[in-house]
């Protein structure tokens, strides 16, 4: 599995990264100034990139799951702990190579918006890329620790390492209320009363 995830990463990692063509196919983009190679996906497939991005961070959550119970002193198996840890490490560590800036897309009037990431990130990219190497680093030490109580105050690290990359470059959840249509909502006719 950790392998798998591994592999997974690194696939992502180099379907947004790749070398400037010396020649290549026609242009995947309409943009002239965007590579012509279909292997430059930021330019070729941004929706997908973004579609992978968000894929990678619903895994990662998951696997904190484990990770975030230990605040609340509910254990977990260390090895369970360790796996989780250095498979979030791995992954974050790929994170910042899923934002080409063609992924720039998030418009406050969009809903849903086509993306979550705040265009702080390409504003300050460098600070962002250290944001996610300074977590991916957090899961690291998370995997090597020894023993609940370090394991709980590694656990508490990595989570406070993604919460500040999050509460800088993703945006907030919106409570969009309750509609008119919910109140009405007949749920004696779907439960077959």
């Amino acid at each position: 599995m950790k392998r798998m995830l591994v592999a997974v990463a690194a696939a992502l990692m180099a379907a947004c990264s790749g070398s400037a063509p010396e020649s290549g196919p026609a242009a995947a983009s309409k943009d002239p100034t965007l590579p012509a190679d279909p292997s430059w996906t930021g330019a070729s497939r941004p929706m997908e990139v973004i579609a992978a991005r968000q894929h990678l961070m619903e895994h990662i959550e998951e696997l904190m799951l484990p990770i975030d119970l230990l605040e609340v002193g509910e254990k977990a198996p260390p090895e369970v702990l360790q796996e989780h840890s250095g498979m979030i490490g791995a992954m974050l560590a790929a994170v910042p190579h899923l934002f080409p800036p063609t992924t720039n897309l998030f418009r406050e009037e969009d809903m849903p918006p086509q993306t979550l990431a705040l265009p702080a990130i390409w504003q300050n990219f460098e600070g962002f890329y250290q944001l996610a190497q300074a977590s991916a680093a957090a899961a690291e030490a998370m995997a090597e620790a020894q023993g609940f109580e370090a394991q709980q105050r590694a656990g508490k690290a990595l989570r406070a390492s993604c919460d500040a990359c999050h509460a800088a470059h993703l945006r907030p959840y919106k409570d969009s209320g309750v509609l008119e249509s919910d109140t009405e909502f007949d749920f004696d006719s779907v439960l077959g009363n």
